[in-house]
């Protein structure tokens, strides 16, 4: 599948986009801002980038557009993707659809322990013969 990611140099959408790689789809994507180290990782993985939002970065036409959260209408690719009803979803949903349909989701999040907690989670469930991924 042919993804486009727009607003790709955040970190969620960056680690979205070498995800996406990872699975075997080609994936291209634009921000407003594009430099260094995103950039690079993203680069590093055969990701091309393109800097601002000129609706043309849209030919060919990509199988599917993930759109950030920061994009907003009047940005020259919304409007093109709305006009010519190109296929489109958030990095979330994205995230929902394509990776996580099938599994069981278990996050630490807080100020402090996350990794501590994250390793005696992970120490408990293959103890209890599961196989956590991250």
């Amino acid at each position: 599948m042919r993804i486009h990611i727009l607003g790709i140099c955040g970190t969620f959408m960056g680690g979205l986009a070498m995800l996406a790689r990872s699975l075997g789809h080609e994936v291209t994507g634009s921000d407003a801002n594009v430099y260094p180290p995103m950039s690079t990782l993203l680069e590093k993985q055969g990701i091309d980038l393109i800097q601002g939002y000129d609706a043309s970065q849209l030919d060919p036409q990509p199988d599917l557009v993930i759109i950030g959260n920061a994009m907003t209408r009047g940005n020259p690719c919304v409007e093109a993707v709305l006009e010519k009803n190109i296929p489109f979803m958030s990095g979330p949903q994205w995230l929902h659809d394509f990776v996580l349909r099938d599994r069981w989701v278990l996050a630490v999040a807080g100020t402090h322990g996350k990794t501590t907690t994250a390793g005696m989670a992970t120490w408990i469930l293959e103890a209890c013969g599961y196989k956590p991924g991250f």
